[in-house]
């Protein structure tokens, strides 16, 4: 499953408040404080969101007031800029390590900037803070996704599941969890409930094309690829499934091409470029074969490296990664 389509299931990005307790301020400044946020809650009310983003940094600065700190972190993620919503969240941590709503802030602005290790430290701290809260468990499935550990993954996502049933983006994570892993049959009943839940999901119509090609079932798995990419040409999962349902049927130059367009959309993706190695031997282009071959091994590698500085981050086992 691609970055992008991963990044789509995770929900409500910015800094979402959650029921934590962060630092008290000094009882001398308490109300003093309180009347800085107070006017800047009120310019953020009336739409000021550049006010509001002043007054709360400036109260962050004189007060150091994780408070103040969350709000600035959710206005700049809302603004689209992510780095600095990072670097604010980065002090507010400083200030209030085992804040709930620090971590929560942390993780989710951090997933949504692709920044996966500082997300997934994040939230493997709260879920043992927070055992019950399937968010957690949710967002924690999603980064490891993204990381590409998809035995993990899975393990969050099915407990998330169990947490809170019946939820699309927990669903159609466990189906392209479990068809990164090649269990196509069990990936099929969690998308096609997602699908029913959001009929619209490009990724999951996507994923399900690649659990049906998994199984055999090619024309399934191509009408499938073709409904997702009338919606979005370029979208990398069903490129990638068209491509592999075209070299099946020996369209090798149309496979070539499909693949081609999944590897500009997701550039780290492994298995589009094994597969682009494949079909360049097939039309007896040597160089390219070699070409994507090495740039399958450097995004595995890249892969792996990272799944190894998660793992001695968290504690989390080793487990399978995602296959080409």
């Amino acid at each position: 499953m691609s970055r992008a389509g991963v990044l789509l299931f995770v929900a409500a990005i910015g800094v979402a408040p959650a029921a934590g307790q962060t630092a008290r301020p000094a009882p001398v400044a308490a109300g003093e404080r309180q009347r800085a946020l107070d006017r800047a809650a009120a310019e953020l009310a009336a739409g000021r969101r550049g006010e509001a983003g002043r007054l709360y940094a400036q109260a962050a600065e004189r007060f150091q007031s994780v408070a103040a700190l969350l709000q600035l972190a959710r206005i700049q993620t809302g603004g689209g800029d992510r780095a600095a919503a990072l670097v604010t969240l980065e002090k507010a941590s400083s200030l209030a390590p085992n804040s709930e709503d620090v971590l929560s802030g942390f993780a989710q602005v951090s997933l949504g900037a692709g920044a996966v290790t500082p997300a997934t430290v994040a939230l493997q701290n709260l879920t043992r803070m927070c055992p019950t809260v399937a968010q957690y468990h949710y967002l924690l499935g999603a980064a490891l996704l993204l990381a590409g550990d998809m035995v993990q993954a899975q393990e969050s996502l099915q407990q998330a599941d169990r947490l809170e049933p019946n939820k699309a983006a927990t669903l159609i994570g466990l189906g392209i969890a479990l068809n990164s892993r090649k269990m196509f049959a069990d990936a099929r009943p969690y998308l096609l409930r997602g699908l029913e839940l959001e009929p619209d999901n490009i990724d999951a119509v996507a994923a399900l094309a690649e659990t049906e090609e998994g199984l055999g079932n090619l024309g399934e798995a191509e009408s499938l690829a073709d409904r997702a990419l009338a919606k979005a040409g370029d979208h990398a999962n069903a490129n990638l499934v068209k491509g592999l349902v075209l070299m099946q049927r020996g369209e090798y130059v149309e496979a070539r091409d499909a693949f081609a367009r999944s590897a500009v959309k997701e550039p780290d993706l492994p298995k589009t470029y094994y597969q682009l190695s494949l079909v360049s031997a097939r039309l007896g282009d040597e160089a390219n074969a070699q070409k994507y071959e090495g740039l399958y091994r450097d995004a595995r590698r890249r892969m792996e490296e990272r799944l190894e500085d998660i793992r001695a981050k968290t504690g989390l086992p080793g487990s399978g990664g995602m296959r080409r």
